[in-house]
């Protein structure tokens, strides 16, 4: 029999056929199923018509299954087993776990994310192994393609089979070299717009919120140097007289180590937030929803989450 065959065949009454041998008397066997006797008696003669046999006979002490009953009721038995196990949700136990999940991020992120994650880890799901790509404009087919299980960071746009969950939540900071000329003197928004900015742009282009901020107030800046690597930025800031208005995060990490001073941005500027995206693909997956959870509660250690 062929696969398109099957179509002729109503294989809900595999369900039926498995409660009648079972019980082998219809009016039980329609109790366990939640139907009626004359339902029960219908499907009965549905099925003595698709295996050509009585299936249940009457006898002196109640029905009796036949020959061919008695030989295809082991057969439905794990038939209906094996369908249970197939459509009830997967079980996950992250000790057990092996793969290796793929995850896209800017640097900035990997450096908030990745020690922690490897630390948590080794100690809930030591056999998953994580691989970090860098983070490309093409992330939504990167997504699609399944290329990568998730990317960190981005601002979400509507877009289509693409699932996001608030991940970070952090204010700016600026930050300057200690003994920065404009360290002296009142830290007004005409100063800071005068200042010589350092830019992060993963792009290569375009403008960023303190711009805008800044526009806001009928002012702009001078943007001298825009690099696409947001970790190296303290060591540029470190060592000439450029500004730097990054994550307030990365400001606390660094400042110490690198002789940095921190000055809260003149202007109000809204918070940085970015989700974690994936595709509906890897959705229900039982591994994907366990690292995504991972994720969100190490996002709240590292005081970054925002509210869902």
């Amino acid at each position: 029999m062929t696969t398109s065959e099957l179509v002729d065949y109503d294989l809900n009454l595999l369900v039926a056929l498995h409660a009648l041998l079972r019980e082998r008397h219809v009016s039980r066997a329609a109790e366990l199923l939640g139907l009626s006797q004359p339902s029960m008696s219908r499907a009965l003669g549905r099925l003595r018509e698709m295996f050509g046999d009585p299936l249940l006979v009457r006898g002196k002490s109640g029905m009796q299954p036949s020959a061919r009953a008695l030989e295809l009721y082991p057969q439905v038995e794990e038939l209906l087993a094996g369908v249970r196990q197939l459509v009830q949700p997967a079980r996950f136990d992250p000790l057990t776990a092996t793969g290796t999940v793929r995850m896209a991020a800017p640097d900035l992120v990997v450096y908030m994310f990745v020690p922690p994650l490897m630390r948590a880890l080794a100690e809930q799901a030591p056999g998953l192994s994580l691989d970090v790509v860098r983070w490309q404009p093409s992330w939504r087919e990167h997504l699609e393609s399944g290329d990568i299980d998730l990317t960190l960071g981005i601002p979400r746009g509507d877009e289509p089979n693409v699932y996001a969950r608030p991940l970070i939540e952090t204010h700016w900071a600026c930050v300057l070299r200690k003994g920065h000329p404009a360290l002296r003197g009142k830290w007004t928004v005409e100063r800071f717009a005068a200042l010589d900015h350092l830019l992060v742009s993963l792009t290569g282009h375009g403008d960023g919120p303190i711009d805008a901020a800044l526009a806001a107030l009928g002012l702009s800046r001078k943007v001298a140097l825009r690099v696409p690597y947001p970790v190296l930025t303290p060591l540029l800031v470190a060592e000439t007289d450029l500004v730097l208005t990054t994550p307030a995060w990365l400001a606390r990490k660094l400042a110490g180590s690198m002789g940095l001073a921190i000055r809260r941005p003149p202007i109000p500027i809204a918070p940085i937030r970015a989700p974690m995206l994936w595709h509906e693909r890897s959705h229900r997956d039982p591994t994907q929803r366990w690292f995504r959870a991972l994720l969100g509660g190490l996002a709240e250690q590292l005081d970054m989450k925002v509210s869902s």
